[in-house]
């Protein structure tokens, strides 16, 4: 994740990673299986929308991308039972360097006990007093 480094490249290193991770844990038998539970890519620009655009086929210097590869594997799916119903996606933001990355998102929560913590924890939102949304249908 440095400039220069062809986007499409992300998506690839992350297939070959988590097909070679599958294969480890027997999920699938074949690493070309890996899309049975990796639908969809592992990065997309982050800006002002959900999924911000870029006519740039290759990384540049200071863009800021999302690194979430995701693993979903349903009920019924051809592998052990003991993994169905299991979905992993966890997001990191980073920052594109010259060089090298800075991953902005290093410090978030990782394990569950972290993460229940946090969870646990007073927030500033809290006390936000926000808007109620407004429910489709109705003005």
């Amino acid at each position: 994740m440095q400039a220069g480094t062809p986007f499409r490249q992300l998506n690839e290193k992350a297939t070959e990673v988590l097909a070679k991770g599958l294969v480890q844990l027997g999920i699938i038998t074949d690493k070309n299986d890996v899309s049975r539970y990796y639908m969809h890519g592992c990065s997309h620009h982050l800006g002002l929308d959900v999924h911000d655009k870029s006519a740039s086929s290759e990384l540049k210097e200071n863009m800021v991308i999302t690194v979430e590869p995701g693993i979903y594997i349903p009920e019924g799916s051809p592998c052990d039972p003991k993994w169905w119903n299991i979905a992993v996606r966890i997001e990191d933001d980073v920052r594109v360097g010259k060089n090298k990355f800075e991953n902005l998102s290093a410090d978030a929560p990782r394990t569950v006990k972290e993460i229940e913590k946090t969870a646990m924890e007073k927030s500033v939102l809290n006390d936000m007093k926000l808007p109620p949304f407004p429910v489709q249908g109705k003005t």
